[in-house]
């Protein structure tokens, strides 16, 4: 039954993918997708080990399929407000939907850091914080003009934190 599920939404993915290739198609069913990525076994590992380096793949997506655009979500303010207002969010962040055509899922949501330090601590740097997920990106098309589909774990930030300010511990958001 979970299979039967998981075959149903890449069968929708299938049909969403639109390039501006005319030489490349998804391919024609689920299975020969699924068929296409047998090598790539789902570990046993929760989710949370892939934070370490060493268990993600290296590999880097091409960029002409890679393609994000993003959009914020609920009309909320990204402006740093001036004052904690009671809230208790020393490092507020927003809502940003991001939308890759080339990925399953194709709707990621992301969150983005409304100030650059923290709330009430000038010396103190707003960051976002990531962790990572497993998704199905098109890698590139095969002889037959079908999407080849491979596994990727994608960073996703998903809050903004406060840490020392050192320009050199984390990138900022």
């Amino acid at each position: 039954m979970f299979m039967k599920k998981i075959y149903f939404l890449l069968t929708l993915f299938c049909c969403q993918v639109e390039s501006g290739r005319t030489d490349c198609r998804n391919p024609s069913s689920v299975r020969k997708m699924a068929r296409g990525l047998s090598r790539y076994k789902l570990k046993d590992l929760p989710e949370s080990f892939y934070l370490m380096d060493k268990l993600r793949n290296k590999a880097t997506v091409p960029p002409e399929y890679s393609e994000s655009i993003y959009v914020k979500v609920d009309n909320e303010s990204s402006t740093c407000p001036t004052t904690l207002d009671n809230k208790l969010h020393v490092c507020p962040g927003y809502k940003v939907m991001e939308y890759d055509r080339f990925r399953f899922p194709s709707m990621m949501l992301q969150v983005h850091c409304k100030c650059n330090g923290c709330l009430g601590s000038p010396d103190k740097a707003c960051v976002r914080l990531f962790y990572y997920t497993r998704v199905l990106r098109v890698t590139g098309c095969n002889k037959k003009g079908v999407y080849v589909y491979d596994y990727f774990w994608e960073k996703v930030s998903n809050g903004c934190v406060c840490i020392k300010n050192d320009r050199q511990t984390m990138s900022r958001g």
